[in-house]
């Protein structure tokens, strides 16, 4: 494993994998209680710092591709706070709320499959270069899992919807 980082690579590793276990926590936990909450937080404050770092960080030398994913997570992100925080709009603020932030939970993990691929060394051999089928395979069966997970909880929110107005 190549873990060969500059400090700024180890605090952008860090805020990552504090972004990771703690959305995945929210991910498999009950939804809208005070933990939920406080996670909530420090997800945003990871996310923000993970997307922030993301900005100083130049191996090619240039502002390229993995630069406009914290640019796209940001973005998410603050949507998803936002909704939650305003509740807006108004019947559909949880559908937002949970849209965005699994997306924002998939941007994360999308840059996770690459710096494997990248820093493991027995996912590195299994690669030619990063436009490898195995890397956008890979890619496209997290994708996949997160468009489940979108459906999966957007139906959850409107079947909960409908059981309280019945």
């Amino acid at each position: 494993m190549n873990l060969d980082l500059v400090p700024l690579g180890w605090l952008h590793f860090a805020a990552s994998a504090a972004a990771l276990v703690v959305g995945l926590m929210m991910l498999v936990g009950p939804k809208g209680t005070a933990v939920h909450k406080s996670r909530g937080r420090v997800y945003v404050l990871s996310i923000l710092v993970t997307s922030l770092t993301a900005f100083g960080i130049y191996r090619l030398g240039r502002f390229y591709f993995p630069h406009w994913f914290a640019v796209a997570s940001l973005v998410v992100t603050s949507i998803g706070l936002a909704a939650a925080r305003f509740k807006r709009p108004r019947r559909a603020w949880r559908h937002l709320h949970l849209t965005a932030m699994l997306a924002s939970v998939y941007i994360l993990i999308g840059g996770g499959v690459n710096e494997a691929f990248l820093r493991v060394n027995a996912l590195h051999r299994l690669i030619a270069d990063f436009n490898s089928p195995v890397i956008g395979m890979t890619h496209l069966a997290v994708m996949l899992l997160f468009v489940v997970l979108i459906g999966y909880f957007n139906a959850l929110l409107l079947l909960r919807r409908r059981a309280l107005a019945a």
